[in-house]
């Protein structure tokens, strides 16, 4: 029989922790990738065009950089023709999007999670590189979905003939004015002040547990003890988290052309967007956190009994499905279940290389064939990764 206590005792647990295990981590990776951008203000890109050899490369380099900014650049270069097909596959394969910031949190929180960190973003590199260029070697695009030798259908991207047009000032940007607008612009230090608490404290577990952080914490709600006075900040930082998510409106997907746009041209607007793309992980961290203590609790399953689900081929075309789903909340919940022992590392390989992140949005809007393609030249090779990976039973 399963009590109100203990559905309380999980959701509280599981606001804290997300809290001090992933936001604090998070946001200050998030903040740090962020500044970079403004700081070059997305100077990186002006020369892509001009480098046709190169694009692919340069693609992935952009894909890699944790969040949705880098590979949402490229897609209105696509659109209007600067760069090609294979280049935008190489950006999409290699962005884990906003889960990459879990993976990184949980790394630094547990040692080993350093090398799966390390090891799933080489091959979703050296991965993206490869299927760019072999896409590109075989003509293949959205018009030409199996390359020369298959039927032509629908259009190509209109090519622009102007050399002065940046792709970053081509980047719209946000609209002031309703409620969510005045939360997240009026409400962000409140919730920078609150994370660098829980940061400060979060360390502290760090050097007190020695190289991996314990967050086992005796539940206390007397905000007098330290045990106590933990928990409330993760409460606090949690529900301040989730106040700015449903502010933003934007369930499935954080970062858009507007807020990257935004985040470009305005530090403060970098910092805006920092806690709302943290807001945002903590959101689905959470839920996953929910969902998996929650299916124990009713189901009697064990994590063990969970993780022999998510060790196989069926696991790896699973995860690889699941990257189809535009956005990064659903790729949270998978790099999520990684991170707590219930998939294998080759279904979080399958996952990283298929999924988009917010990026195929703003490529849904200029061009709707080569978003619909695109998720199916991105999964077959995170199918393929995933199978390769399975049999070597590699396992950093």
């Amino acid at each position: 029989m399963v009590t109100l206590a203990e559905v309380a005792e999980i959701v509280v647990v599981s606001m804290r922790d997300a809290f001090l295990a992933v936001t604090v981590f998070v946001a200050a990776m998030v903040l740090l990738f962020s500044w970079l951008q403004y700081a070059t203000s997305g100077r990186f890109v002006e020369y892509i065009r001009e480098k046709k050899k190169l694009q692919p490369i340069i693609g992935a380099l952009m894909g890699l950089t944790p969040g949705c900014g880098g590979a949402i650049v490229i897609m209105p270069m696509y659109a209007r023709g600067y760069v090609t097909y294979g280049t935008v596959l190489a950006t999409l394969i290699a962005t884990l999007g906003d889960s990459a910031f879990v993976l990184i949190g949980a790394a630094v929180a547990d040692s080993r999670f350093i090398a799966p960190l390390i090891a799933v973003h080489i091959i979703s590199f050296l991965v993206g590189i490869s299927w760019g260029y072999f896409v590109d070697f075989a003509d293949i695009t959205p018009r030409r979905p199996l390359g020369r030798f298959g039927p032509t259908i629908g259009q190509e991207p209109v090519t622009s003939d102007s050399t002065n047009d940046s792709p970053i000032d081509d980047l719209p940007r946000e609209i002031p004015g309703g409620l969510g607008y005045k939360i997240l612009h009026q409400g962000y230090l409140i919730w920078w002040l609150v994370t660098i608490v829980g940061l400060f404290f979060a360390i502290m577990l760090l050097v007190w547990s020695g190289q991996d952080a314990d967050y086992s914490l005796e539940l206390s709600y007397n905000p007098t003890t330290l045990d106590g006075f933990i928990t409330w900040i993760g409460i606090i930082g949690t529900t301040f988290s989730v106040i700015l998510y449903f502010a933003q409106k934007n369930w499935f997907a954080d970062d858009t052309e507007a807020t990257i746009g935004d985040k470009l041209h305005s530090m403060r607007e970098t910092m805006v967007h920092a806690a709302s793309e943290t807001a945002f992980v903590t959101f689905w961290v959470m839920i996953a956190y929910l969902a998996f203590e929650f299916s124990m609790l009713f189901s009697g399953i064990t994590e063990q009994d969970m993780s022999n689900y998510g060790d196989g081929i069926i696991a790896v075309m699973a995860a690889a499905i699941i990257g189809l789903i535009p956005g990064c909340g659903p790729q949270i919940i998978a790099i999520t279940a990684y991170t707590k022992d219930i998939i294998s590392f080759p279904a979080l390989t399958a996952n990283a290389i298929s999924q988009d992140g917010d990026a195929l949005f703003p490529l849904l809007v200029r061009h709707k064939s080569a978003s619909l393609w695109a998720t199916v030249h991105t999964t077959i090779p995170a199918i393929i990764a995933g199978i390769v990976l399975l049999i070597a039973q590699f396992n950093p």
